[in-house]
């Protein structure tokens, strides 16, 4: 008669604390290419994802893949490290240390 419908949810944990979270938004570089919670820079063009292994203009984390040219990204925060999408050539201990500067902390 009916058949019920199974489906998994897995959250995933991304606030670790209380720190506060400061937010804001911005254009993304035309035809880039950006994923929930991956670091990232801010070009002359626009925003895009850290690339290349490099953090040394590291602006932020995203909130979340853009919408409408437009992109959410976190400047303070406190957030699990393990929720953190890596670019290629980037290590967490590499962005636990760039973040801290900004006032993101990494558990």
């Amino acid at each position: 008669m009916f058949e019920i419908d199974t489906a998994v949810h897995t959250p995933k944990n991304f606030f670790a604390g209380d720190f506060p979270i400061v937010t804001d938004s911005d254009t993304i570089k035309k035809g880039a290419v950006i994923r929930k919670y991956a670091p990232i820079t801010k070009g002359e063009t626009g925003i895009e994802e850290v690339a290349g292994g490099t953090l040394a203009n590291l602006l932020g984390i995203a909130a979340d893949e853009p919408n409408g040219g437009k992109i959410v990204y976190y400047l303070t925060g406190e957030f699990f490290a393990d929720a953190i999408t890596l670019p290629d050539g980037v290590t967490i201990e590499e962005l636990k240390t760039t973040c801290r500067k900004l006032g993101i902390f990494l558990k």
